[in-house]
């Protein structure tokens, strides 16, 4: 993955990790992932960062955030409703 896709966080050897820390996420901690061209991502990351009291947290919610704005703006064409379509449980 990208250090521009997700600065916080990358892929080694399987796990999502910190790239600061390098510390994976536990296998029972569950994670939610938001796409750019989920056309509800930016409504959601906008009521996340209107509830961040910390400031450095909240500068880097709102980078993310320029970014999916970015991203719908020059990319209309790849917008799309969510869904619920994943692989099937192991």
């Amino acid at each position: 993955m990208l250090h521009s896709q997700e600065p916080k966080y990358g892929i080694r050897d399987g796990q999502i990790v910190n790239r600061s820390s390098g510390a994976p996420i536990p296998d029972d901690e569950p994670i939610f992932i938001f796409r750019a061209k989920d056309r509800l991502a930016v409504r959601i990351l906008t009521a996340y960062f209107s509830a961040i009291e910390d400031s450095e947290h909240a500068r880097a919610v709102a980078g993310r955030l320029e970014d999916f704005k970015r991203f719908a703006r020059e990319h209309p064409e790849r917008m799309k409703d969510p869904d619920t379509h994943s692989a099937q449980a192991e």
